[in-house]
């Protein structure tokens, strides 16, 4: 009880900190980023430039606190789009290869549809786009006030419904590694059991989100037949390598022009990877085991982001093996996942055209 209230009370100072000194930033920064030639690329419109550096000082912020983002199960503002999944009674959740023993099991979940609750009467034989929203695995969630603007654009563009589960975070009782896994797996069979094919269920995800999407690629891989393969798998901007060195990231030739930093990276990594589990791991560190499957792949990446060479070698390991199908779409002059960041960063277009793109992608996969 003591240190709760230890961190509460440190949180709440730093935050007051925090706010007196971007009460005197924020406006400087709004003055040095207007002429285009100070900016931290000289391509990016004003809202951009503005939009990456208050996304640098969130960060910075959250992870200085170790910010605990609030979940619930109650339905909110979401009402009937808004839905508590309990684990499957299948047998799904099965041993990993070399993980060790762990008191992590699967929990009651929830998850938010988009744009409207599924009806297994009338959506048969509908897409449904099952996305996994970023944030490290410590930070935000599927409900609207994060990622409504998103999941609405996805729809569109895919012509779909989509489900955005509220997988546990790794800041919450019983979220470390394989919590998030476990809730994805509970999320996929949610789908498969309200009737919608395999086949007309595509995989998405968002950084962390597309690091979670490649375990359940790896996992659906190694266990065929086990719930059937999803149509295909949309990556934007994965975290694939969380055995990196976070000084890496600060030592990035795009540190400058993305708003990831390494100490965000050390809390997100401390607090989801277990401490007697290998930081190299195929489930934590996929960058460094590609795999087989039959399921394919369309990979976005900002030119920008400090993450950019990880997730291009990635692919090209995949490729290499017989019969994937990888493709990758490199955004020029965007950081780091402007899928979840567009609306803040002013990066819609670029979204909407890398959309367009992954929709293609899936057109000419049959379903």
């Amino acid at each position: 009880m003591s240190s709760i209230f230890s961190h509460q009370l440190m949180t709440r100072i730093w935050t007051v900190i925090t706010v007196a000194i971007c009460c005197v930033r924020v406006p400087l920064l709004g003055l040095y980023n207007l002429p285009r030639a100070f900016r931290r690329h000289p391509k990016w419109t004003y809202r951009q430039a503005m939009g990456v550096e208050l996304l640098r000082i969130w960060f910075a912020y959250a992870s200085s606190v170790k910010f605990r983002f609030p979940t619930s199960l109650e339905s909110g503002k979401e009402r009937e789009r808004f839905v508590v999944i309990q684990p499957s009674t299948r047998d799904i959740y099965r041993a990993l290869p070399n993980v060790p023993k762990s008191t992590v099991k699967p929990q009651p979940m929830g998850g938010t549809w988009y744009p409207r609750l599924y009806n297994p009467s009338e959506d048969a034989t509908q897409q449904v786009i099952l996305h996994f929203h970023g944030g490290g695995y410590v930070l935000s969630s599927p409900r609207d006030s994060e990622c409504r603007p998103a999941g609405l654009a996805l729809c569109k563009s895919m012509d779909a419904l989509s489900f955005f589960p509220q997988y546990r975070l790794a800041t919450t009782p019983d979220g470390r590694f394989p919590a998030a896994f476990q809730d994805a797996l509970t999320a996929y069979a949610y789908l498969i059991d309200l009737g919608v094919r395999s086949s007309d269920i595509v995989l998405s995800g968002d950084s962390a989100g597309g690091h979670l999407v490649v375990a359940l690629l790896r996992y659906l891989s190694d266990n065929h037949g086990l719930l059937g393969d999803p149509r295909a798998a949309l990556l934007w901007s994965p975290w694939l390598n969380l055995a990196a060195d976070p000084a890496d990231i600060d030592r990035s030739r795009n540190q400058t022009t993305d708003f990831l930093l390494g100490s965000f990276v050390k809390w997100a990594v401390e607090a989801f990877v277990p401490p007697d589990m290998d930081l190299k791991h195929p489930y934590i560190a996929p960058a460094y085991h590609p795999f087989s499957t039959q399921i394919p792949i369309w990979v976005q990446v900002g030119c920008l982001e400090v993450l950019h060479d990880e997730t291009v070698l990635f692919a090209d390991r995949m490729l290499k093996i017989r019969n994937n199908v990888v493709e990758v779409l490199e955004v020029p002059y965007a950081p780091h996942d402007i899928f979840l960041a567009a609306s803040i960063a002013g990066f819609e277009g670029e979204v909407a055209d890398a959309m367009k793109v992954a929709a293609k992608f899936l057109a000419a996969k049959h379903r």
